[in-house]
C-alpha cells in the first residue's frame, strides 16, 4: 500500500475527528486529557511525545500543539526546543517555592475574603467546602484534587481583586502536579495515616470557612497558613518518605551487660 496515502489518509481522518468533537474543541479536548494524565499519572519531568500524544489523542497536531502551549502558559508542561515537550519538573526547589508563594497568596485571598466576600461567594464557597467532604468520604483521591482547587479558587475570587486572584489560581494549578501524594490512598503508608491527612484537611478547610463567614480577618489568614502547613509536611513525608508506627524500631532500650 502506498505510504504517501496512507498518511493522507490518516490526516484527514483525524481532521474529520477534530471537527467531530465540537466546534472549536479538539483542543480543549486534548487539554483536558493531557491535563489529567499529569495530575493523575505523570510524573514531574516524564516526556510528552508530541508524535505519541497524537496518535493516542487521534487528534491532528495542531490541536495537541495548542493544548500543549496552554498547559505550558500555566507552567503544567515546559516546552522544549527541538525537544517536545515534558511535564514540569518539580524537584526540592520548585515544591519549596511553590510552598512559599502558596502560604502567601492563601493568606492573602483569605484574609480579604473575609474582608470583600459577598453572601454569594460566601454561599459557594460552603458549597464547595461541603462537595469536598462529601467527595473525601468516598475516597476519591482525583475529585478532591479538582474539588481542593475549586474550593481555593472561589475563595481567591471572593478576595476583590482579580489579579491576585488569578495568581492564586495559578499557584494552584502548578501544584496540582504533586497533589496525588495528599490526596491519593496508595501514596500513604497506612490507612490511618491516610484518613488522618484527609481529616486534618477537612478541618482546615471548615477554620477557613469559618473564619470568612464570621469575617474575622486574623483568623482567616492564621487558618490558610496552617494549611499550607499541612502540605508542606504532607510533601515533606511524601518525599522523604515517613516511617509509620508499626515501622519504628525502639533505640532507647538498655542493653544488658553479660
Amino acid at each position: 500500500m502506498d505510504r504517501d496515502f496512507v498518511d493522507k489518509t490518516d490526516g484527514q481522518q483525524k481532521r474529520q475527528r477534530d471537527k467531530g468533537i465540537a466546534k472549536g474543541g479538539a483542543a480543549e479536548h486534548a487539554y483536558n486529557v493531557i491535563r489529567e494524565e499529569i495530575i493523575l499519572r505523570l510524573a514531574p519531568g516524564s516526556d510528552l511525545d508530541d508524535a505519541l500524544l497524537v496518535s493516542k489523542l487521534k487528534l491532528s497536531r495542531t490541536p495537541v500543539r495548542e493544548a500543549l502551549a496552554r498547559l505550558a502558559g500555566e507552567r503544567l508542561v515546559q516546552l522544549l526546543p527541538n525537544r517536545g515537550a515534558r511535564v514540569a519538573p518539580m524537584g526540592w526547589n520548585e515544591i519549596r517555592e511553590h510552598l512559599e508563594a502558596l502560604d502567601l497568596v492563601q493568606r492573602l485571598v483569605a484574609r480579604w475574603a473575609a474582608a470583600r466576600r459577598t453572601e454569594a461567594q460566601l454561599a459557594e464557597i460552603e458549597r464547595s467546602e461541603a462537595r469536598f467532604e462529601q467527595i473525601a468520604a468516598k475516597e476519591d483521591g482525583a475529585a478532591m484534587i479538582e474539588e481542593n482547587w475549586q474550593f481555593h479558587g472561589v475563595i481567591a475570587e471572593a478576595c476583590g481583586n482579580s489579579i491576585i486572584a488569578g495568581m492564586c489560581k495559578q499557584i494552584l494549578t502548578q501544584g496540582l502536579r504533586v497533589d496525588r501524594v495528599a490526596m491519593f490512598h496508595e501514596y500513604f503508608g497506612s490507612d490511618s495515616t491516610y484518613k488522618n491527612h484527609i481529616a486534618t484537611i477537612i478541618e482546615d478547610h471548615r477554620k477557613i470557612v469559618k473564619a470568612i463567614r464570621d469575617q474575622d480577618l486574623d483568623a482567616a489568614e492564621h487558618f490558610a497558613r496552617l494549611h499550607t502547613e499541612t502540605a508542606r509536611r504532607r510533601y515533606s513525608e511524601a518525599i522523604s518518605g515517613r516511617i509509620e508506627p508499626q515501622m519504628e524500631v525502639a533505640l532507647n532500650t538498655t542493653m544488658e551487660v553479660i
